[in-house]
């Protein structure tokens, strides 16, 4: 568990699947993400939640629920360290936030702590993030935690029936 001012950072739970289904079958939470489908089901949510414990146990992937602090019970969103590479000691920072919390700072407070967690608790070395180039807000929110641009993969995803542009940007255990 990871606290910040205003939210408690925690596993999911069983009882989050709802909370998990209302945010991500939104189209527009799917169009701005690489790992998101559309539609998404209630059993997409269930079959998440066990995968993200799973991981966790196994201490690949850390993806975590974010809570109101005043109510643990209401998930605002996701922040992850994934794909944690021993002895590298590398991951990559993914979050997303249901769309009715957007433009609250929540994705940027959360990942200045995981990315604390991530350095000073999973002793990680790097930490890398990317964004799809319809989703500029992402990247605003790399910018505001530190992490340093690094480049460009052009049409490099295809969602949707399209081509997107996918930036890079990484961060250093010695930037902090």
């Amino acid at each position: 568990m990871i606290e910040t001012n205003r939210f408690i950072i925690r596993p999911f739970i069983k009882t989050d699947a709802e909370k998990i289904y209302e945010a991500c079958n939104d189209f527009e939470i799917s169009k701005t993400t690489l790992g998101i489908p559309f539609p998404y089901t209630l059993e997409d949510s269930q079959n998440f939640i066990d995968y993200t414990n799973n991981a966790i146990s196994n201490q690949k992937s850390y993806e975590l629920a974010i809570t109101l602090k005043e109510n643990t019970n209401e998930v605002v969103g996701c922040i992850s360290l994934m794909g944690i590479k021993r002895p590298a000691n590398k991951a990559e920072l993914a979050y997303w936030v249901a769309k009715k919390y957007w433009n609250n700072g929540i994705a940027t407070e959360a990942a200045k702590a995981i990315i604390e967690y991530g350095f000073n608790t999973l002793n990680l070395h790097s930490i890398f993030a990317r964004f799809l180039d319809n989703n500029p807000a992402s990247g605003k929110v790399m910018q505001k935690i530190g992490m340093k641009y690094v480049g460009r993969m052009r049409e490099h995803e295809y969602k949707f029936g399209q081509y997107y542009d996918v930036f890079y940007y990484e961060i250093l255990k010695s930037d902090l």
